[in-house]
């Protein structure tokens, strides 16, 4: 069973005006497993807030969801990278001027202050490197790579004094794509 339904139906969801992005919400079952799949985002140089642009994932953890996946296209920073490899993040830099938590804080979707030192689920990161490394043994999909990301505001691509310095601060890779909380 799978149901799509257009974004632009749901109330108070952001509209994306990226061309590449569907704008549908998808629901099915994998594997005996309730999936939701959001297929297009929003970016904050659309115009919208940060909190316009996590109210949809938040709405999501309303509905029961419990892991979110999120995908994006991003530029390679680190010269190893090889075009099309998939970066699974360990830890990011944050250089959107503002963040989704600045405002009225609500406990259902956590606390004020998170404890960012380990933003990422080791054990879910060890199922994923395990299930690429699988994949890439099996059926020659690119290698997973992990790395920084660096999120930055858009809309413009980097300039080679700006990739320097993200490269100078950590950044393995660099996108257009806020962070989700």
């Amino acid at each position: 069973m799978k149901k799509k339904f257009p974004i632009s139906d749901i109330p108070h969801f952001p509209i994306s005006t990226v061309e590449s992005h569907a704008g549908k919400l998808i629901y099915g079952i994998v594997q005996n497993k309730k999936v939701i799949a959001m297929q297009g985002r929003f970016h904050f140089y659309e115009g919208y807030s940060l909190q316009q642009i996590i109210f949809p994932v938040r709405v999501l953890k309303m509905l029961g969801i419990k892991y979110l996946l999120v995908s994006n296209a991003s530029g390679a920073i680190n010269l190893d990278f090889k075009k099309g490899e998939l970066m699974l993040i360990h830890d990011h830099i944050n250089l959107l001027p503002s963040n989704p938590l600045i405002g009225e804080n609500d406990e259902r979707f956590g606390t004020r202050f998170p404890d960012m030192s380990t933003p990422y689920d080791k054990v879910l990161n060890e199922k994923i490197k395990s299930v690429a490394q699988k994949n890439v043994e099996t059926d020659n999909y690119p290698s997973l790579r992990e790395g920084v990301y660096s999120a930055v505001p858009g809309s413009n691509l980097e300039t080679r004094a700006e990739y320097r310095y993200l490269k100078k601060i950590g950044a393995d890779a660099v996108g257009m794509s806020p962070f989700l909380r």
